[in-house]
């Protein structure tokens, strides 16, 4: 069976959904990873990013050619297969392969691949044990599954790359890090909301990569958050929903032209390299054109979002295609529901 996840970009509420009970909107790329799973007779997994890795568990135990902890994707299998036996008390060899539209040129393109392996792995394995779970639990499943392994992070990206189009506000981390067990899955968890949206049709959509990755959790790493600007990105959070919720275009651009300058006030606070050069001179081509456009997630240089009609995105497009960056038209899949 093969199993494909989109990956995600945040319109507006980064950072500030960091603070649980904060807001975001994050949306579903129409590009995608995928997990093709089946039993087999030795348990493998393997990718184009890796080496192909053997896992077995013995008396309940998981053993493995290499130490989960220094393979994500391995350790996100350990724990959600794990859930998944016990819920269901049986036992069955796995052969799993990622493959991902997430990447280009080797690197990562800011689209949250991590997210949206988690997501993968979690609908491939809860499927082929048939572990019956709701989707709420689902969710809180693969942000269980990803923030075991590094400790940080809203949850956000994985809502979207399992939801689609999502408002959603985060859970408390201090609370999660005194609940991380299975158990954890069946709990109500503090401040954690994800309601599906879905957006006008005469939206597009448009984004560039600089070919610099950049390191989420590097970034987000012991920021402060300052009560101004949490209250002031949540305000713009609920009026970019209710622009989207009422078709108004209007109120939806200029809540995320106004998210792009909250969030550059911030980043100067915090000294965050929210904008890269390339990333910059971007914007400034978008503001050229009255385009709203604005990085996407944690920033650090790797890609930008701009959205508008479909005339103003296609002339966008050809500027930034000019300046060297990599386009990428019709990037969002702004439905509620995925196909």
């Amino acid at each position: 069976m093969k199993i494909e996840v989109p990956g995600k970009l945040y319109l507006c509420g980064e950072y500030a959904v960091l603070r649980p009970g904060s807001f975001a909107i994050i949306a579903p790329t129409k590009r995608k990873l995928w997990v093709e799973a089946k039993e087999g007779e030795e348990g493998r997994l393997s990718s184009s990013l890796f080496s192909p890795i053997s896992f077995e568990w013995k008396k309940g135990t998981f053993t493995s050619s290499v130490p989960p902890e220094r393979c994500f994707s391995l350790f996100a299998l350990r724990l959600i297969e794990g859930f998944c036996r016990r819920l269901t008390q049986k036992s069955l060899t796995l052969q799993i392969e990622i493959g991902s539209e997430l990447q280009e040129e080797g690197k990562k393109l800011g689209f949250g691949s991590s997210a949206a392996m988690v997501c993968a792995l979690t609908r491939a394995i809860c499927f082929l044990y048939g572990a019956k779970i709701k989707e709420e639990e689902m969710l809180k499943l693969s942000i269980l599954a990803h923030f075991s392994w590094q400790k940080s992070g809203s949850g956000g990206d994985v809502a979207a790359c399992l939801l689609g189009p999502v408002f959603y506000s985060s859970f408390d981390r201090n609370w999660l890090l005194k609940h991380l067990s299975f158990d954890a899955v069946f709990k109500s968890w503090p401040g954690l909301f994800a309601k599906k949206l879905s957006f006008p049709s005469f939206i597009s959509s448009l984004a560039l990569w600089t070919r610099h990755p950049a390191s989420t959790p590097s970034l987000i790493s012991g920021v402060d958050l300052p009560l101004r600007f949490v209250s002031r990105s949540d305000e713009l959070c609920l009026r970019a929903k209710e622009g989207i919720e009422k078709e108004d275009a209007g109120t939806l651009f200029r809540a995320i032209r106004l998210s792009r300058y909250n969030l550059e006030s911030f980043s100067k606070l915090n000294q965050i390299p929210l904008e890269g050069r390339g990333v910059r001179h971007a914007l400034k081509i978008a503001d050229s054109f009255e385009i709203c456009a604005k990085t996407s997630g944690a920033g650090g240089g790797d890609c930008a979002l701009a959205i508008g009609n479909e005339e103003e995105c296609s002339k966008l497009s050809e500027s930034w295609k000019r300046t060297g960056f990599r386009v990428l038209s019709e990037v969002l899949s702004l439905k509620e529901e995925n196909e």
